[in-house]
């Protein structure tokens, strides 16, 4: 029997909650550090090293577009202990201003920009403000001392405060609207009594939960509890706002959890992720890989999950605390795993993530020339013409030390494309694991009876590279019952310079392959040509 050749591998993705068995011949059973796109495999983003030994362990992450000359983002920097910081231009510093730092809270922090101000909230804290041309933090004034809120977002001229406690007291289905604010002035005013403000504030006293996140979506903002859905719409008049319920038995798992894609918010869920537009509501990891998300998922550490759109790439990124079986930096406290989505695809894929705990988007330049750079010309991205452009918005991630799984300081990340990138910084080899591709259960059903006994004699792989290493490891192996695990053979390395096939003798009734290489170059696998043989039953 002779295969036909199977190609467009990077069509279906990966599927974890599907018997391998069940899978068409270009789908894969396990992957990460891998993307799939354009009916090819390839390598995912990698992480470079905007600027490392910070000298604190951020905890959160806000882009402030456009502040600092040639139009380069200033990057908020919030740690544990709430020590406000800036990157700037290569250079970091501090934006404590009057702030207080306080001990060390795991507690999540949301950031939003109105009217050219910044503002970054914890829950435990005053609202803190910044101009987006200044250089320090403040407490937000004209807001009660004694209040305090899970979540602070802006919706049109208004910003918003939601599920509050007031003077000791909990409201956690509120939602508290400030008076319209005016460009480059904070609120005057949150008073609901006032009449001559638009300051106000609803209960949604059907909610058994109280209210997590929200989170614009067109001209309307939806609010998540950890079980309902509602939306908030500007009416004007009286009212000023009016309030619906949208859909029961769904939420958010965490705050930052939300992202408005194309008119559709994608949300990661307690037990799901799912999307909407108001109107529809749809699981897009069901029966494909959610069983292989919550089943790793640390659930004593959700509120660590957050989520991020890489919209370079049309990707959205699911990032998270896991002890699946594929995870490296596993001595953490904060994301290891990201289960990440191309939504032009319908592809899955998964990401180590080397002990990261938020992201933002944001322009970056780097100082880089020939006279001072020290980093090697292959693994550092871009061009000295990108990085003088300085309005690209690049996905920037922070991360903690973790000297355990060899993060040995906290960083400022840039997740970048690594050949055809645009970052010119250099990559990060501690924080970037080697991709990793393994298709089981394959039973040529299509070509063969179950009861046939296939030997692969010879496999034609269509990798290539346009890095001069060209070697990639190839491991075969095989099990004869449904079930059983694969029994794999020795890894064979495979030359792109010098070789075109790979000679195997693995045999069985299930036949499985894993590929991977042993650096952070990127590839293309299209496909593969199989020489395989039917002995008959065994």
């Amino acid at each position: 029997m002779k295969l036909p050749q199977i190609r467009d591998v990077g069509d279906i993705g990966v599927v974890t909650d599907i018997r391998p068995a069940s899978l068409p011949l270009n789908g894969f059973s396990r992957a990460k550090n891998v993307r799939f796109d354009d009916g090819r495999v390839s390598r995912s983003p990698v992480f470079r090293k905007i600027k490392d030994s910070l000298g604190f362990n951020p905890r959160f992450t806000y882009g402030i577009q456009g502040v600092y000359g040639g139009g380069f983002a200033s990057i908020v920097m919030v740690s544990d202990t709430y020590q406000f910081k800036t990157y700037q231009n290569g250079s970091v510093s501090s934006a404590q201003g009057s702030l207080s730092t306080t001990s060390a809270s795991n507690t999540p922090m949301t950031g939003t920009n109105l009217a050219d101000i910044a503002y970054i909230n914890r829950a435990d804290k005053v609202p803190a403000y910044m101009l987006n041309s200044g250089t320090n933090f403040a407490v937000l004034p004209n807001w009660d001392s004694t209040w305090r809120a899970e979540s602070v977002r802006s919706y049109g001229d208004f910003l918003l405060a939601l599920n509050i406690t007031e003077n000791g007291v909990g409201y956690p289905s509120r939602v508290r609207y400030s008076n319209l604010a005016l460009a480059n002035s904070v609120p005057d005013s949150w008073d609901a009594a006032d009449t001559t403000k638009s300051a106000g504030f609803n209960d949604l006293v059907q909610m058994q939960s109280g209210i997590v996140d929200g989170a614009t979506l067109g001209t309307n903002f939806i609010i998540y509890s950890k079980d309902q859905v509602w939306l908030m719409e500007f009416v004007g008049g009286t009212f000023i706002h009016n309030f619906r319920k949208l859909y029961s038995e769904c939420g958010v798992i965490n705050q930052n959890c939300i992202l408005e894609v194309e008119g559709t918010h994608y949300v990661f869920d307690h037990d799901d992720i799912y999307i909407h537009d108001t109107h529809t509501r749809q699981s897009i990891c069901d029966e494909r890989v959610k069983s292989y998300i919550f089943g790793g998922l640390n659930t004593a550490k959700t509120n660590r999950c957050f989520a991020h759109h890489n919209p370079e790439l049309d990707e959205v990124m699911f990032c998270y605390v896991s002890g699946d079986d594929m995870a490296e930096y596993t001595n953490g406290e904060r994301c290891n795993r990201a289960a990440v989505f191309n939504y032009k695809k319908q592809t899955w894929s998964f990401m180590d993530m080397p002990n990261v705990s938020s992201s933002t988007m944001g322009t970056v330049s780097s100082s880089v020339t020939y006279a001072n750079s020290t980093a090697v010309y292959s693994t550092t991205g871009g061009t000295y013409f990108t990085q003088e452009a300085g309005y690209d918005l690049h996905s920037l991630f922070v991360g903690e030390t973790n000297s355990v799984d060899g993060i040995s300081s906290p960083k400022l990340y840039g997740l970048d494309l690594s050949d055809a990138g645009s970052l010119a910084f250099p990559l990060d080899t501690e924080a970037n694991k080697s991709p990793f591709l393994e298709r089981q259960g394959i039973d040529l059903d299509e070509l063969s009876s179950l009861n046939g006994y296939k030997v692969i004699s010879k496999i034609l792989p269509q990798v290539d590279t346009s890095n001069p290493n060209k070697q990639f490891t190839f491991t075969f192996g095989a099990s004869n019952l449904l079930g059983d695990a694969t029994v794999y053979d020795t890894s064979i390395t495979f030359d792109g310079a010098t070789d075109y096939k790979i000679d195997t003798r693995v045999a069985g009734r299930y036949l499985s392959y894993k590929m991977t290489m042993s650096d952070d170059k990127d590839f293309g696998f299209i496909g593969f040509d199989l020489d395989v043989t039917t002995t008959g039953r065994r």
